[in-house]
């Protein structure tokens, strides 16, 4: 499988819409610095099953399923079933679901007929707080330029990619809302997950997922920012920032369709090159100071991109921060 960063121009508008029944699961990102990881896997056999809760026995949906040593992953459908290829009895499934406690299984022990995954909701211990009215003042902070530079695409479900979000006055407060530049390229449409990670100081990078469940949205209006309130959630802005990020999830074969794309060849010549990607394109900037833009796949680590051109690359998302007043000298914006 081979996993792609290209960057987009809007210039290149030559689209043509087609669905694809893909049964490869491989993720890409769209750039116009073009670097390949080639990733190769068996397709020996096929394991089915579906996951479930353990206390109620319904389907979970969405739930993840990853090989990690083949880098390559899948997701439950709206019945809790599943379907992967595997290269031999003795890989490892892992299941996550957001809520729930993650599973291993060699595959060695299922049933390979189809076997039924329970898992356990994970119990979420809220300390007792005392809630003090206090005025607040809302600061967009991350990406809020209202045009895109270019645009990123990705095929297929389990991409995540997203930027960032630095706390600029050191001081926490709550998340309100995240907004998403969704650029007019694919399926404006195509659901998504919301995923808020914070800071792993050891490795500097993604870590824990402050969602303690899954939020996945869909964009009605079309190109153009999208806001989803998050303020039930009750997500606090440490001092070290948060990571916001867009993850596809496979709603159907209808949001698969082609993208052609002109590059140059090193002799100087025009090409065509398309590609088969999934949903909806999200916009990007440039010339920026830092590094904020961040990527993974399934089975993947987390990678910083550092494409540089006049200034940094980075996708067009960022988040609403409330603040109380009386912690925090809100400087006029």
């Amino acid at each position: 499988m081979n996993c792609i960063y290209l960057q987009v121009s809007f210039k290149a508008e030559k689209l043509t819409k087609r669905i694809f029944i893909m049964k490869a699961c491989f993720f890409a990102l769209a750039s116009i610095f073009l670097s390949v990881g080639n990733y190769s896997f068996g397709q020996e056999s096929l394991f089915k099953g579906k996951v479930i809760d353990q206390q109620t026995k319904q389907p979970i949906i969405y739930a993840t399923i990853e090989i990690k040593t083949l880098k390559i992953g899948t997701y439950t459908d709206s019945t809790g079933n599943f379907s992967i290829l595997y290269k031999n009895l003795n890989d490892t499934l892992e299941f996550n679901s957001l809520g729930y406690e993650m599973q291993k299984y060699c595959i060695r022990d299922l049933n390979n007929s189809m076997s039924i995954i329970e898992l356990e909701p994970y119990i979420f211990e809220l300390k007792e707080v005392v809630v003090v009215p206090k005025k607040v003042k809302t600061i967009r902070l991350g990406i809020t330029s209202k045009k895109p530079w270019r645009f990123q695409i990705a095929n297929i479900f389990g991409g995540q990619y997203g930027t960032y979000i630095k706390n600029e006055f050191k001081k926490t407060g709550y998340v309100k809302a995240v907004s998403f530049y969704i650029a007019k390229i694919g399926f404006p449409n195509a659901p998504f997950r919301i995923i808020i990670y914070a800071k792993d100081q050891l490795n500097d990078c993604p870590g824990k997922d402050l969602l303690n469940e899954s939020v996945i949205v869909s964009n009605t209006k079309g190109e153009g920012w999208f806001t989803v309130d998050i303020s039930e959630y009750g997500i606090n802005f440490p001092l070290d920032g948060i990571y916001v990020m867009m993850e596809w999830v496979y709603s159907g074969d209808k949001y698969y369709y082609s993208y052609e794309h002109e590059i140059k060849t090193k002799d100087g010549k025009s090409k065509i090159r398309t590609y088969h990607v999934y949903g909806l394109s999200l916009g990007n900037v440039w010339k920026q100071t830092d590094e904020g833009y961040w990527c993974k796949g399934f089975g993947d680590k987390w990678n910083r991109m550092n494409d540089y051109y006049k200034g940094y690359v980075d996708v067009m998302i960022n988040a609403d921060i409330e603040f109380p007043i009386e912690k925090i000298r809100i400087p006029s914006r």
